[in-house]
């Protein structure tokens, strides 16, 4: 994920500075309980300073092409205030009838060319600017749509060749009343418009899962938006923001991560409750840096209840794996089962 670092000892005094992290650190009490899914979804859609209405788009098809069985298409739209996203959709050649449909999202490394490459597995990937390669998961939208789903890869606002990159958005954006999750959660929205447009697409069996920054967008995504039949946070940041705040690196997160006066009205735990029995996946490795194995368990300790009282006990699933923050084979694995499960064809 994005990271930016505050040094107070260099633009405060000390004791303002202190000051500063002191008033930082008290927890913000919810003013009043999330008590169902509307005002929850309403209370997001405020805090993200966007229309809880579903956003309209207009769809260019670059290009079309077939390899691999599959047929590729690069698309891309205007999303509200005129940035271009860009995306992928991949369907297999030999689909006669609607599909479900996965919304892809990759993290701050990836791309959607990453998640779309032709070999499936972990390999080496060269991020846009850097000169050196990492390991990460590669082909994973693509082979989501080799095993029968139709797949949408969309570039995020701020990633890969997207720039500026996400701080400097979030800065620009802040002093104009809105906010740059807001803006990305709504071009991901329109992705959801498009889809449901299509005759080859399940309207109704819509989902969305991403690695890391991707993550986090589908959470928030998935909060705002019931068009979205089921949704999988691979290493998403999602637990406790509040729990983040007082255990984790604070640098961790971009400021695209952190959604002013969110606490005021409930932590992640509080909106996913409200949202039960939406079907929800985390994966969330216990030694995953942006998301500590504590803020895990105050996540759960919240919503479980709620999906237990809603009688749908297994519509979360919550995996704990040891690891660190990575996009796994078994990650992968644990992802397709649950999309199997609740978009059934």
């Amino acid at each position: 994920m994005n990271t930016t670092r505050t040094h107070f000892n260099r633009i405060l005094p000390p004791v303002a500075a202190c000051l500063l992290v002191s008033l930082v650190q008290i927890k913000a009490e919810p003013s009043q309980p999330l008590k169902n899914r509307k005002q929850a979804m309403t209370a997001f859609a405020e805090l993200l300073k966007i229309p809880l209405a579903s956003p309209p788009v207009s769809v260019t098809v670059k290009s079309t092409k077939q390899e691999d069985g599959l047929i590729i298409e690069d698309v891309s739209w205007k999303a509200l205030d005129g940035d271009e996203p860009f995306a992928y959709v991949i369907r297999p050649t030999t689909a006669t009838k609607p599909l479900a449909a996965i919304v892809c999202l990759h993290g701050s490394s990836g791309s959607r060319e990453s998640e779309v490459a032709p070999t499936f597995g972990m390999g080496d990937w060269i991020r846009y600017g850097d000169k050196e390669p990492h390991q990460r998961l590669l082909g994973w939208a693509r082979e989501l749509s080799r095993r029968g789903f139709l797949t949408l890869t969309l570039t995020q606002r701020g990633l890969d060749k997207r720039l500026p990159d996400t701080n400097d958005q979030a800065k620009d954006l802040l002093v104009r009343g809105r906010t740059l999750m807001g803006a990305i959660v709504q071009e991901i929205r329109q992705s959801v418009t498009y889809l449901q447009s299509r005759p080859d697409v399940d309207r109704n069996k819509i989902g969305m899962t991403g690695m890391s920054f991707g993550g986090i967008t589908t959470f928030y995504t998935w909060l705002v938006d019931d068009r979205i039949a089921a949704a999988a946070p691979i290493c998403g940041g999602v637990g406790s923001v509040d729990v983040f705040l007082k255990t984790g690196r604070r640098s961790y997160h971009g400021f695209y991560w952190w959604v002013p006066d969110m606490l005021t009205l409930g932590d992640q735990g509080d909106f996913a409750a409200a949202l039960a029995p939406r079907p929800l996946m985390l994966w969330a490795p216990t030694e995953d840096i942006g998301m500590p194995k504590e803020g895990v368990q105050r996540f759960l300790k919240t919503a479980r209840p709620a999906y237990e009282k809603s009688r749908a006990p297994k519509a979360l699933v919550v995996h704990q794996p040891p690891g660190e923050h990575s996009f796994t084979l078994e990650a992968f694995a644990a992802m397709e089962q649950f999309f199997r499960e609740w978009l059934k064809p």
